[in-house]
């Protein structure tokens, strides 16, 4: 289990911040008052998957395997603030293990229920995106051994999806 993710909590409010910000009024039958905002990512982020072996495995991943990361931000209700909480993410780190220097080839796809998500990858210097409800990312490269942790964020703009099926291998070029 990985409990060591404090390196995202500055990421993830400095880029949540800027897309709040345009959002700065409530516009509900309750509030005539702005938006009070209070940036509160849960902290104790656990992740439970298995490392991926730099072999040819493919590792399938579910939504259950990602951590939801959510917005909390306060709305003036009269005298009282009502706490509003907004999902913003799912996120997940896995440690990878094989990196010795050697060209890689990254294929990750997925897809999830119709909500359109934006899916971004990173592991050391390999970053790639792409967006929509069906995911598709390939890409050969040497990542100078820097590949020793993978990074997957995908983006919730609206609903929360039922599901999200993703699978993810990693393997030497021939």
């Amino acid at each position: 289990m990985m409990k060591n993710n404090n390196w995202l909590l500055p990421l993830l409010v400095s880029g949540l911040a800027l897309l709040l910000s345009v959002s700065a009024r409530a516009g509900s039958c309750c509030a005539a008052a702005p938006l009070v905002l209070e940036h509160e990512l849960f902290a104790d982020i656990e992740q439970a998957a298995e490392p991926i072996y730099i072999d040819g495995v493919l590792y399938q991943l579910t939504k259950s395997d990602f951590t939801p990361i959510y917005i909390s931000h306060y709305i003036q209700a009269g005298r009282e603030r009502i706490r509003v909480e907004r999902l913003v993410a799912y996120t997940l780190t896995i440690p990878v293990y094989g990196d010795i220097g050697q060209e890689l080839i990254f294929d990750i796809n997925g897809r999830s229920d119709g909500y359109a998500m934006d899916l971004s990858v990173s592991c050391g210097t390999f970053s790639a995106g792409d967006s929509g409800d069906k995911y598709v990312i390939s890409s050969r490269m040497t990542t100078e051994q820097s590949c020793t942790s993978m990074r997957l964020s995908f983006a919730v703009s609206g609903s929360a999806p039922s599901f999200i099926d993703l699978s993810i291998l990693i393997a030497e070029a021939f």
